[in-house]
């Protein structure tokens, strides 16, 4: 009887510690939904800013639902390789790190520039693109250079690389959460000159008559953009990692690159502003 009683006791001992560790999962900052789990369960999901074209944005069909763009085409192809399925929580850009923080995504994929500052606190992959930020002016703009956007009107895009830089560089300036209004204010003759990541840059000047680029790379350095995951999710990381180095060994990051380039976003970029 002793040693049935011992049995059942081990048993019980069991059952709570398996219930303690799903609690503390939980507490760890797994959503209801179970996005934090997913990569246990079919599943992988990737927090976005889909104002971001050609990197993110929103359409009728895209690479993943409604979403689509240079990045979110990556994330399908790494849900592809992991066997699982890649979802989207698409959020604005100055939430997507603490989403990561509070289990709410599994990794951030947004046409994010890797910092020191940033990688103190999460790992991020292997770069997949190199960009600068530029200026995005009127035709008929004298700004030649970034010392020109002195006592100009500046807009920028909350939290993207291009605040940082006009930051730094202690002019006054505006900040918009999408990328389609700060142009829109440009177009509109609002502003003086807009900020923002070279691919985009050359997308939002595709698609409006009478702006063009103005680059500056005195003034402006190159940057590295990758996908974020928790910090010591090595696991998931190596994953990631794997499915980069081969899209990059076999040209289909580049591929993405050119296709959405080409692409017509003006009526998708109009229709997430609309949102």
């Amino acid at each position: 009887m002793k040693k049935m009683k011992k049995l059942l006791a081990l048993a019980l001992a069991g059952v709570m510690m398996l219930s303690a560790v799903a609690c503390g999962s939980k507490e760890d900052g797994a959503s209801g939904d179970g996005a934090a789990n997913g990569t246990a369960n079919g599943t992988i999901t990737f927090g976005t800013n889909a104002e971001f074209p050609p990197f993110e944005f929103v359409t009728s069909q895209g690479a993943i639902g409604e979403f689509d763009g240079i990045d979110m085409a990556i994330a399908k192809q790494i849900g592809d390789d992991m066997g699982k399925e890649a979802k989207i929580n698409n959020m604005e850009f100055d939430s997507l790190l603490l989403a990561l923080d509070n289990g709410q995504v599994d990794a951030v994929i947004a046409g994010m520039t890797v910092t020191d500052e940033r990688k103190e606190a999460y790992d991020f992959s292997t770069p997949y693109y190199t960009a600068t930020q530029v200026m995005i002016v009127k035709e008929d703009s004298d700004i030649k250079a970034a010392a020109d956007m002195k006592d100009k009107k500046i807009v920028v895009i909350q939290g993207y690389t291009g605040e940082t830089c006009v930051k730094d560089m202690g002019y006054d300036y505006e900040a918009f959460k999408k990328g389609t209004e700060a142009v829109l204010e440009l177009v509109n003759g609002k502003c003086d000159v807009v900020v923002i990541d070279s691919a985009t840059a050359e997308k939002f000047v595709g698609d409006n008559e009478g702006l063009k680029i103005v680059e500056d790379p005195s003034a402006f350095e190159a940057e590295e953009y990758a996908i974020a995951v928790k910090k010591g999710n090595t696991e998931l990381l190596n994953q990631i990692n794997a499915s980069i180095q081969k899209m990059l060994d076999n040209g289909t990051v580049s591929e993405l690159s050119a296709k959405y380039l080409d692409m017509d976003t003006d009526e998708d970029a109009s229709s997430s502003d609309a949102e």
